[in-house]
Protein backbone atom coordinates (compact mmCIF):
# COMPACT_ATOMS: atom_id res chain seq x y z
CA UNK A 1 0.00 0.00 0.00
CA UNK A 2 2.99 2.65 0.32
CA UNK A 3 5.21 1.36 -2.24
CA UNK A 4 4.94 5.12 -3.85
CA UNK A 5 6.77 6.15 -0.59
CA UNK A 6 9.33 3.66 -0.08
CA UNK A 7 9.80 4.11 -4.07
CA UNK A 8 10.63 8.07 -3.74
CA UNK A 9 14.40 6.81 -3.06
CA UNK A 10 14.26 9.35 0.87
CA UNK A 11 15.90 7.52 3.35
CA UNK A 12 12.99 6.13 5.38
CA UNK A 13 13.80 5.94 9.25
CA UNK A 14 11.02 3.31 10.96
CA UNK A 15 10.73 1.32 14.12
CA UNK A 16 9.65 -2.33 14.36
CA UNK A 17 6.46 -2.88 12.00
CA UNK A 18 3.32 -4.01 14.16
CA UNK A 19 2.14 -7.61 14.55
CA UNK A 20 -2.14 -7.94 14.46
CA UNK A 21 -1.20 -8.71 18.14
CA UNK A 22 0.38 -5.47 18.70
CA UNK A 23 -2.39 -3.70 16.95
CA UNK A 24 -5.11 -5.24 19.03
CA UNK A 25 -3.34 -3.75 22.13
CA UNK A 26 -2.97 -0.78 20.47
CA UNK A 27 -7.02 -0.81 19.74
CA UNK A 28 -7.37 -1.76 23.43
CA UNK A 29 -5.56 0.94 25.30
CA UNK A 30 -7.62 3.18 23.09
CA UNK A 31 -11.07 1.51 22.92
CA UNK A 32 -11.24 2.36 19.13
CA UNK A 33 -11.02 0.45 16.08
CA UNK A 34 -8.21 1.12 13.58
CA UNK A 35 -8.92 2.15 9.62
CA UNK A 36 -7.75 -0.13 6.96
CA UNK A 37 -4.93 2.11 5.55
CA UNK A 38 -3.66 3.23 9.26
CA UNK A 39 -3.13 -0.32 10.49
CA UNK A 40 -1.52 -0.71 7.12
CA UNK A 41 0.57 1.95 7.90
CA UNK A 42 1.92 0.46 11.06
CA UNK A 43 2.01 -2.65 9.81
CA UNK A 44 4.84 -1.35 7.45
CA UNK A 45 6.13 0.80 9.47
CA UNK A 46 5.61 0.64 13.11
CA UNK A 47 6.20 4.86 13.07
CA UNK A 48 8.02 6.77 10.01
CA UNK A 49 10.12 9.58 10.20
CA UNK A 50 11.24 11.51 6.73
CA UNK A 51 13.75 14.08 6.68
CA UNK A 52 12.32 16.40 9.36
CA UNK A 53 8.55 14.83 9.29
CA UNK A 54 7.65 12.13 11.83
CA UNK A 55 5.03 10.32 12.11
CA UNK A 56 3.29 8.18 14.82
CA UNK A 57 2.59 4.99 15.44
CA UNK A 58 3.36 2.05 17.67
CA UNK A 59 6.72 0.96 18.42
CA UNK A 60 8.17 -2.04 20.41
CA UNK A 61 11.96 -0.28 20.44
CA UNK A 62 11.59 3.34 21.18
CA UNK A 63 13.86 4.94 19.48
CA UNK A 64 12.51 8.79 20.71
CA UNK A 65 9.77 9.05 18.53
CA UNK A 66 6.23 10.11 20.26
CA UNK A 67 3.59 6.86 19.77
CA UNK A 68 0.33 7.62 18.64
CA UNK A 69 -1.31 5.88 22.05
CA UNK A 70 0.76 8.26 24.13
CA UNK A 71 0.29 11.50 22.18
CA UNK A 72 -3.58 10.41 22.23
CA UNK A 73 -4.06 9.77 25.63
CA UNK A 74 -2.00 13.37 26.78
CA UNK A 75 -4.63 14.99 24.32
CA UNK A 76 -7.72 13.23 25.68
CA UNK A 77 -6.36 14.15 29.18
CA UNK A 78 -5.64 17.79 28.12
CA UNK A 79 -8.28 19.43 25.46
CA UNK A 80 -11.47 19.20 26.64
CA UNK A 81 -14.29 16.84 24.18
CA UNK A 82 -11.63 16.11 22.42
CA UNK A 83 -13.02 13.09 20.19
CA UNK A 84 -12.43 9.75 21.60
CA UNK A 85 -12.47 8.30 17.48
CA UNK A 86 -9.47 10.44 17.10
CA UNK A 87 -5.69 9.04 16.85
CA UNK A 88 -3.04 11.64 17.12
CA UNK A 89 -0.31 10.75 14.73
CA UNK A 90 1.44 14.06 13.35
CA UNK A 91 2.26 17.39 15.05
CA UNK A 92 3.45 20.38 13.03
CA UNK A 93 5.60 21.82 15.61
CA UNK A 94 3.27 25.03 16.12
CA UNK A 95 0.89 23.45 18.03
CA UNK A 96 -1.49 22.19 14.97
CA UNK A 97 -1.34 18.36 15.03
CA UNK A 98 -3.13 15.92 12.97
CA UNK A 99 -5.26 12.93 13.91
CA UNK A 100 -6.97 10.04 12.04
CA UNK A 101 -10.27 8.55 12.73
CA UNK A 102 -11.36 4.88 11.90
CA UNK A 103 -12.78 5.79 8.96
CA UNK A 104 -9.08 6.76 7.86
CA UNK A 105 -10.28 10.62 7.39
CA UNK A 106 -7.70 13.18 8.64
CA UNK A 107 -8.27 16.01 10.82
CA UNK A 108 -6.37 19.11 11.57
CA UNK A 109 -6.37 20.19 15.22
CA UNK A 110 -5.63 23.62 16.43
CA UNK A 111 -6.51 25.44 19.77
CA UNK A 112 -9.25 22.64 20.87
CA UNK A 113 -10.75 22.76 17.87
CA UNK A 114 -10.45 18.92 14.61
CA UNK A 115 -11.97 19.67 11.03
CA UNK A 116 -11.94 17.32 9.17
CA UNK A 117 -9.48 17.76 5.82
CA UNK A 118 -9.72 16.73 2.33
CA UNK A 119 -7.60 13.94 2.13
CA UNK A 120 -7.24 10.04 3.54
CA UNK A 121 -4.43 8.94 5.98
CA UNK A 122 -2.57 7.32 3.14
CA UNK A 123 -3.06 10.64 1.03
CA UNK A 124 -2.02 12.78 3.59
CA UNK A 125 1.68 11.09 4.42
CA UNK A 126 1.71 10.48 1.08
CA UNK A 127 1.46 14.11 -0.14
CA UNK A 128 4.18 15.89 3.35
CA UNK A 129 6.39 13.33 2.08
CA UNK A 130 6.48 14.43 -1.42
CA UNK A 131 6.76 18.14 -0.80
CA UNK A 132 9.91 17.78 1.07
Amino acid sequence: MYDEIKDLGLELDFTTPATDKDIEEFENKLSITLGEQYKTFLKEFGTLEVEYLEFYGYFKDNKGLPSSISATLIARETIEKFSQDLIVFYERGDGTFYCVNSKDEVFECNYNRCNKIDKSFKDFITNKIKNI
